[in-house]
C-alpha cells in the first residue's frame, strides 16, 4: 500500500516530561462526526483495523480487557483496563503499564481527536509518535469507510513509519 492511500495529517506532537513518565500528545482534526468515530474507537471488530492492539471485547464499558498486538494475535495478551468510556467524548485505558486517552471534540470541520499516551521510557517517544501518527491516519480511513490492510509492524514501515520516526526525533 502506498503512503498516499492513508489520509494525510500534519506532523505535530508534544512531549512533556512528568518526571518518572512522559506524556506524548498528538491532535488531529478529522472530517468525521464524533458519532462516526466513537464506534471505530470502541467496537472490537473495528479497533484491530487501526490500533496496535486488538481487544477481547468492545471498549464501551469500564473494566478489565485483554489487549493483543494486532499484528500477532497469537502473542500473549497484555492486561488492560478501560478507565473512561464517555460516549462520543473520551476513551481512556491502561495498556500494560501505559495509559492512553483519546478525546473527541466536535469542531466545524468534523472532530478534533486528541490522543495522549503516558509511558515510562523517554527513549520510545519518537517511535510511539510515529506509530500513533499512522494509527490516527488509519483511524481516519476506517471511520471514512475505506478498507485498508493492517498498518502495524512491517506494514507500518511500508507506509512511512521510518520517515515519520526521523521527523518526530527532530521535533521531540
Amino acid at each position: 500500500m502506498a503512503e498516499c492511500e492513508l489520509p494525510q495529517h500534519p506532523l505535530g506532537a508534544t512531549l512533556i516530561d512528568l518526571g518518572s513518565h512522559q506524556l506524548l500528545t498528538l491532535e488531529r482534526t478529522m472530517e468525521h462526526s464524533t458519532a462516526t468515530l466513537w464506534p471505530a474507537l470502541t467496537e472490537r471488530a473495528v479497533i484491530g483495523r487501526w490500533a496496535p492492539f486488538s481487544p477481547d471485547r468492545d471498549l464501551d464499558r469500564l473494566g478489565p480487557v485483554l489487549l493483543r498486538q494486532s499484528d500477532d494475535l497469537e502473542a500473549n495478551a497484555n492486561l488492560g483496563k478501560v478507565l473512561t468510556a464517555a460516549t462520543q467524548q473520551m476513551l481512556s485505558l491502561n495498556w500494560a503499564d501505559d495509559r492512553i486517552d483519546i478525546e473527541l471534540a466536535p469542531s466545524p470541520e468534523g472532530t478534533i481527536v486528541q490522543l495522549s499516551h503516558v509511558f515510562a521510557d523517554a527513549s520510545l517517544a519518537s517511535s510511539l509518535a510515529a506509530g500513533w501518527h499512522i494509527c490516527l491516519q488509519a483511524l481516519d480511513a476506517v471511520a471514512g469507510g475505506i478498507e485498508i490492510p493492517l498498518v502495524v509492524g512491517d506494514a507500518a514501515h511500508a507506509v512511512g513509519w521510518d520517515s515519520l520516526y526521523e521527523e518526530y526525533a527532530k521535533l521531540l
